[in-house]
Formats: C-alpha cells, sequence, structure tokens
C-alpha cells in the first residue's frame, strides 16, 4: 500500500530497457539470482515489459535498501531484497502486472489470478504476498493479502467476506481497502472480481468504478538486514 505517494511515485517510473546480468551491480550478484535471466535489474524501478505484462523492481520508498529483480518470464521470476531490522513501513512491492485502460468492472464477467509463490523463513521477514488492484485511475487501491507473516492491514476490519469458499477479514482506511485470508496460501487463485463485487454491494466502492491495473507480488517491510529471496514459479490472469 503506497497512500498518496503511489501514484506520484509510479508516474516517475521509467520503464529499463532489458539489463544483461553483468549490468547488476557485483554487490547484488548472487546464486539466488539465475547466471543469464532474460531480465535483471537493481534500479529502484527497474522495469520488463513483455507481452501484455509489466514486471517492476518498485523498491519506491526512498529509505528502501538494496533490491534485485530477474526474470525469465511473467511466471518465472524473483527477487532478493535486503531490508532494514526492526522497520514497520512497507519499503517495496516487487510484481508482475497487467494494465487495464479504465474499463467499467461491471463489464467483466470473471476477473481471477493465478499463483505459486515462494518466501523466505526467517525472524527478519516481515512481507506479505498480494494481489493490488487499482481502480478509477489508480484512486482506489484494493488489496488482497494471501500470505502474511507478521505484517497488519492498515485500518480496521469494516466487515468478513466469504469469496468461493476463502473466509477474509475486510479492512479499510483512507483509499485503500484490504481482504485479509484467515491462512496462508502460497500457491493458489485469488478471485478478484468477486472482492471488488463484494466492496460495489456493501457501497463500500462505487458501482461505476473501472479497472486500471492488476498486480501480483510482495509487500516488503524487514528482511532482518539480512537478503533474502522471493520467487514466482507461476502466475496467470484471466479476465
Amino acid at each position: 500500500m503506497r497512500w498518496a505517494l503511489a501514484p506520484l511515485l509510479a508516474a516517475a517510473a521509467v520503464a529499463a530497457a532489458v539489463v544483461p546480468v553483468a549490468a547488476v551491480p557485483a554487490a547484488a550478484a548472487n546464486l539466488s539470482v539465475p547466471a543469464h535471466p532474460r531480465f535483471a535489474s537493481s534500479a529502484p524501478y527497474g522495469t520488463w515489459r513483455t507481452g501484455a505484462f509489466v514486471l517492476d523492481n518498485d523498491a519506491w520508498n526512498p529509505a528502501a535498501g538494496p533490491q534485485t529483480i530477474w526474470a525469465d518470464a511473467p511466471g518465472d521470476w524473483g527477487i532478493e531484497s535486503t531490508q532494514p531490522a526492526g522497520n514497520r513501513v512497507v519499503m517495496s512491492y516487487p510484481n508482475v502486472a497487467e494494465n487495464f485502460s479504465d474499463v467499467p468492472v461491471s463489464t467483466f464477467s470473471i476477473i481471477r489470478t493465478g499463483y505459486a509463490e515462494s518466501m523466505p523463513a526467517g525472524p527478519g521477514l516481515d512481507a506479505e504476498a498480494a494481489d493490488d488492484v487499482w481502480l478509477n485511475g489508480r484512486q482506489i487501491e484494493v488489496m488482497i493479502w494471501v500470505d502474511n507473516h507478521r505484517q497488519h492491514p492498515a485500518g480496521a476490519i469494516i466487515g468478513h467476506a466469504t469469496i468461493l469458499g476463502q473466509e477474509f477479514s475486510v479492512w479499510h482506511r483512507g483509499r485503500i481497502w484490504t481482504f485479509l485470508l484467515n491462512h496462508h496460501q502460497a500457491v493458489g487463485q485469488t478471485h478478484i472480481l468477486g472482492a471488488l463485487r463484494w466492496l460495489i454491494s456493501h457501497q463500500d466502492i462505487p458501482a461505476s468504478a473501472t479497472l486500471a491495473q492488476v498486480a501480483f507480488g510482495w509487500e516488503i517491510v524487514s528482511t532482518g538486514s539480512a537478503p533474502m529471496d522471493f520467487t514466482i514459479s507461476r502466475y496467470w490472469v484471466t479476465s
């Protein structure tokens, strides 16, 4: 969740060309990054466009520590991130995203993602894997947390939702709504349209809401000041 700073930072991001692994600083090179990925970058906003998708390092917080993204495909990528121990605010959201031209949510019969992700284990980890859905030209943010490790959604619980058998608590603060799954799920599907329809039916977001972007990645708060590796081995979007 990037609050009011997010649209400004996103607008400032410049898509980077595919960067050879040799261009990644030596400090970032290690066994966790494949020897010859199709894309690698340690730039805070290093991005790679491939087909309908954009992969983004998105180390958006100015205080973020070193982070390297690598990718061979939208469903085969990862990052190594080093974020301060004891930190309590989000430093980065490395992600894979598909952009939409503010298409009315009411015109969709399905918006669904499938994923397989892996986060490191350790007492220093503070992060969650989540879909990040932007509406109305990035004025409304809806997050769906599926694998949470020591994170806490912003705001307060406004309800509970059952979406195709999955149980969520629903949180709200400002222009951000968060669906928090009641268990860890590193492999699965996210029924985004069901979440949006729940918000519309409860008059939390307007029925006229439009879809700007669907993304999936990790909000990383802390790695205990040690490098930690996160990977995606499958990802798809159906809409």
